[in-house]
Protein backbone atom coordinates (compact mmCIF):
# COMPACT_ATOMS: atom_id res chain seq x y z
CA UNK A 1 0.00 0.00 0.00
CA UNK A 2 1.41 3.34 -0.99
CA UNK A 3 1.82 5.94 1.72
CA UNK A 4 1.58 9.66 1.28
CA UNK A 5 4.53 11.66 2.54
CA UNK A 6 4.83 15.36 3.14
CA UNK A 7 7.64 17.32 1.61
CA UNK A 8 9.08 20.67 2.59
CA UNK A 9 9.76 21.38 -1.08
CA UNK A 10 6.58 22.53 -2.89
CA UNK A 11 8.12 21.47 -6.21
CA UNK A 12 8.24 17.81 -5.16
CA UNK A 13 5.25 15.50 -5.57
CA UNK A 14 5.27 12.72 -2.99
CA UNK A 15 1.59 11.82 -3.13
CA UNK A 16 1.96 9.09 -5.77
CA UNK A 17 3.75 5.79 -5.41
CA UNK A 18 7.25 5.84 -6.82
CA UNK A 19 7.26 9.58 -7.58
CA UNK A 20 8.73 11.05 -4.42
CA UNK A 21 12.02 11.75 -6.21
CA UNK A 22 10.50 13.56 -9.16
CA UNK A 23 9.55 17.24 -9.36
CA UNK A 24 5.82 17.40 -10.02
CA UNK A 25 6.19 20.29 -12.43
CA UNK A 26 9.74 19.94 -13.72
CA UNK A 27 8.54 20.05 -17.34
CA UNK A 28 6.46 23.12 -16.57
CA UNK A 29 9.38 24.85 -14.87
CA UNK A 30 11.64 24.10 -17.84
CA UNK A 31 9.13 25.30 -20.43
CA UNK A 32 8.50 28.52 -18.50
CA UNK A 33 12.24 29.11 -18.21
CA UNK A 34 12.71 28.44 -21.93
CA UNK A 35 9.97 30.91 -22.73
CA UNK A 36 11.65 33.60 -20.62
CA UNK A 37 14.99 32.96 -22.32
CA UNK A 38 13.49 33.06 -25.80
CA UNK A 39 11.95 36.46 -25.23
CA UNK A 40 15.46 37.85 -25.58
CA UNK A 41 17.49 35.13 -27.26
CA UNK A 42 17.69 33.69 -30.74
CA UNK A 43 17.79 29.98 -31.45
CA UNK A 44 21.58 30.17 -31.92
CA UNK A 45 21.97 31.68 -28.42
CA UNK A 46 19.55 29.26 -26.77
CA UNK A 47 21.33 26.78 -24.45
CA UNK A 48 20.01 23.87 -22.37
CA UNK A 49 22.40 24.66 -19.52
CA UNK A 50 21.12 28.24 -19.27
CA UNK A 51 17.52 27.01 -19.23
CA UNK A 52 18.35 24.56 -16.45
CA UNK A 53 19.86 27.36 -14.39
CA UNK A 54 16.87 29.62 -15.06
CA UNK A 55 14.43 26.87 -14.07
CA UNK A 56 16.36 25.94 -10.93
CA UNK A 57 16.76 22.31 -12.00
CA UNK A 58 19.72 20.19 -12.97
CA UNK A 59 20.98 19.85 -16.51
CA UNK A 60 20.13 16.15 -16.29
CA UNK A 61 16.51 16.97 -15.47
CA UNK A 62 16.26 19.10 -18.59
CA UNK A 63 17.69 16.31 -20.74
CA UNK A 64 15.31 13.81 -19.12
CA UNK A 65 12.43 15.88 -20.45
CA UNK A 66 13.87 17.09 -23.77
CA UNK A 67 16.39 15.36 -25.99
CA UNK A 68 18.05 18.53 -27.25
CA UNK A 69 17.60 22.26 -27.61
CA UNK A 70 15.67 21.88 -30.86
CA UNK A 71 13.03 19.80 -29.08
CA UNK A 72 12.84 22.24 -26.16
CA UNK A 73 12.63 25.24 -28.48
CA UNK A 74 9.81 23.63 -30.47
CA UNK A 75 7.91 22.58 -27.34
CA UNK A 76 8.02 26.10 -25.90
CA UNK A 77 6.85 27.63 -29.20
CA UNK A 78 4.13 25.00 -29.76
CA UNK A 79 2.47 25.99 -26.49
CA UNK A 80 2.08 29.50 -27.85
CA UNK A 81 0.75 28.22 -31.17
CA UNK A 82 -1.80 26.07 -29.34
CA UNK A 83 -3.17 29.10 -27.49
CA UNK A 84 -3.58 30.89 -30.80
CA UNK A 85 -5.25 27.78 -32.25
CA UNK A 86 -7.99 28.15 -29.63
CA UNK A 87 -8.53 31.79 -30.55
CA UNK A 88 -8.60 30.89 -34.24
CA UNK A 89 -11.40 28.37 -33.72
CA UNK A 90 -13.61 31.12 -32.30
CA UNK A 91 -13.56 33.06 -35.60
CA UNK A 92 -16.77 32.23 -37.39
CA UNK A 93 -18.79 33.82 -40.19
CA UNK A 94 -22.56 34.07 -40.07
CA UNK A 95 -23.48 34.53 -43.71
CA UNK A 96 -26.97 35.68 -42.71
CA UNK A 97 -25.36 38.87 -41.37
CA UNK A 98 -24.45 41.87 -43.57
CA UNK A 99 -21.11 41.45 -45.37
CA UNK A 100 -19.75 44.67 -43.84
CA UNK A 101 -20.48 43.45 -40.32
CA UNK A 102 -18.87 40.05 -40.91
CA UNK A 103 -15.72 41.55 -42.41
CA UNK A 104 -15.42 43.99 -39.52
CA UNK A 105 -15.67 41.16 -37.00
CA UNK A 106 -13.12 39.08 -38.91
CA UNK A 107 -10.62 41.96 -39.07
CA UNK A 108 -11.15 42.71 -35.39
CA UNK A 109 -10.54 39.07 -34.43
CA UNK A 110 -7.53 38.73 -36.74
CA UNK A 111 -5.88 41.86 -35.36
CA UNK A 112 -6.57 40.73 -31.78
CA UNK A 113 -4.81 37.42 -32.50
CA UNK A 114 -1.81 39.11 -34.10
CA UNK A 115 -1.52 41.55 -31.20
CA UNK A 116 -1.80 38.90 -28.48
CA UNK A 117 1.20 38.28 -26.16
CA UNK A 118 1.57 34.79 -27.65
CA UNK A 119 1.73 36.19 -31.16
CA UNK A 120 4.29 38.82 -30.13
CA UNK A 121 6.58 36.10 -28.82
CA UNK A 122 6.11 33.93 -31.89
CA UNK A 123 6.69 36.81 -34.27
CA UNK A 124 9.83 37.79 -32.38
CA UNK A 125 11.13 34.22 -32.64
CA UNK A 126 10.19 34.15 -36.31
CA UNK A 127 11.99 37.43 -36.98
CA UNK A 128 15.15 36.21 -35.24
CA UNK A 129 15.19 32.55 -36.22
CA UNK A 130 13.53 32.09 -39.59
CA UNK A 131 16.90 31.70 -41.31
CA UNK A 132 18.66 29.73 -38.58
CA UNK A 133 15.78 27.36 -37.82
CA UNK A 134 13.20 27.10 -40.60
CA UNK A 135 10.72 25.24 -38.38
CA UNK A 136 9.43 28.49 -36.83
CA UNK A 137 8.67 30.03 -40.22
CA UNK A 138 6.90 26.88 -41.41
CA UNK A 139 4.83 26.62 -38.25
CA UNK A 140 3.89 30.30 -38.32
CA UNK A 141 2.66 29.95 -41.90
CA UNK A 142 0.85 26.69 -41.13
CA UNK A 143 -0.72 27.68 -37.79
CA UNK A 144 -1.47 31.41 -38.26
CA UNK A 145 -1.22 32.75 -41.81
CA UNK A 146 -2.81 29.80 -43.57
CA UNK A 147 -5.82 29.37 -41.22
CA UNK A 148 -6.62 33.10 -41.43
CA UNK A 149 -6.41 33.02 -45.23
CA UNK A 150 -8.50 29.86 -45.50
CA UNK A 151 -11.22 31.30 -43.27
CA UNK A 152 -11.69 34.31 -45.51
CA UNK A 153 -11.52 32.06 -48.61
CA UNK A 154 -14.34 29.90 -47.28
CA UNK A 155 -16.32 33.02 -46.45
CA UNK A 156 -15.93 34.32 -50.00
CA UNK A 157 -16.96 30.96 -51.44
CA UNK A 158 -20.11 31.02 -49.32
CA UNK A 159 -20.93 34.49 -50.68
CA UNK A 160 -20.47 33.19 -54.21
CA UNK A 161 -22.85 30.31 -53.53
CA UNK A 162 -25.42 32.76 -52.19
CA UNK A 163 -24.96 34.98 -55.23
CA UNK A 164 -23.78 37.98 -53.21
CA UNK A 165 -20.50 38.27 -55.14
CA UNK A 166 -19.42 37.18 -58.59
CA UNK A 167 -17.79 33.80 -59.08
CA UNK A 168 -14.09 34.52 -59.04
CA UNK A 169 -10.84 33.13 -57.67
CA UNK A 170 -11.09 33.69 -53.88
CA UNK A 171 -7.39 33.09 -53.17
CA UNK A 172 -6.04 36.52 -54.29
CA UNK A 173 -8.86 38.30 -52.47
CA UNK A 174 -8.18 36.33 -49.29
CA UNK A 175 -4.45 36.96 -49.59
CA UNK A 176 -5.01 40.69 -49.96
CA UNK A 177 -7.05 40.87 -46.76
CA UNK A 178 -4.48 38.84 -44.84
CA UNK A 179 -1.71 41.12 -46.16
CA UNK A 180 -3.67 44.19 -45.05
CA UNK A 181 -4.15 42.82 -41.54
CA UNK A 182 -0.49 41.82 -41.24
CA UNK A 183 0.67 45.21 -42.54
CA UNK A 184 -1.70 46.93 -40.15
CA UNK A 185 0.09 45.44 -37.12
CA UNK A 186 3.58 45.92 -38.58
CA UNK A 187 4.33 42.26 -39.25
CA UNK A 188 6.98 42.20 -41.95
CA UNK A 189 8.83 39.25 -40.36
CA UNK A 190 12.07 41.23 -40.20
CA UNK A 191 12.26 44.01 -37.65
CA UNK A 192 11.47 43.10 -34.07
CA UNK A 193 10.99 46.82 -33.38
CA UNK A 194 7.76 46.65 -35.38
CA UNK A 195 6.18 44.12 -33.07
CA UNK A 196 4.93 46.55 -30.46
CA UNK A 197 3.50 49.19 -32.75
CA UNK A 198 -0.25 49.85 -32.45
CA UNK A 199 -2.44 49.07 -35.47
CA UNK A 200 -2.32 51.79 -38.11
CA UNK A 201 -5.91 51.11 -39.20
CA UNK A 202 -8.98 50.11 -37.25
CA UNK A 203 -10.72 46.83 -38.10
CA UNK A 204 -13.62 48.81 -39.57
CA UNK A 205 -11.30 50.82 -41.80
CA UNK A 206 -9.66 47.66 -43.13
CA UNK A 207 -13.07 46.06 -43.71
CA UNK A 208 -14.32 49.15 -45.56
CA UNK A 209 -11.24 49.27 -47.79
CA UNK A 210 -11.47 45.56 -48.52
CA UNK A 211 -15.18 45.76 -49.23
CA UNK A 212 -14.48 48.05 -52.18
CA UNK A 213 -12.33 45.29 -53.74
CA UNK A 214 -15.10 42.70 -53.68
CA UNK A 215 -17.18 42.18 -56.83
CA UNK A 216 -20.48 42.59 -54.99
CA UNK A 217 -23.44 41.72 -57.17
CA UNK A 218 -25.79 43.91 -55.14
CA UNK A 219 -23.62 47.01 -55.68
CA UNK A 220 -23.42 46.47 -59.44
CA UNK A 221 -27.18 45.91 -59.65
CA UNK A 222 -27.78 49.18 -57.79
Amino acid sequence: MATKMKSMDPKVDVSAEGSAWRPASSRRLILDAARRKLRQQSFNEFAMEAVASEAGVSRRTVYNQFANREELYCASRLELFEKIDLAMVSIKFDTDQPVEKMLHRFCKAGIAILLSPESFELRASRARDRRAFRWIEEQYAHRIDEPLRLKIEHFLLSLMLKGDIENTDPEPLAESLLSAINACVGDDGKAEANLKQPPVFTPKEIADIYLNRLPLVSQEAA
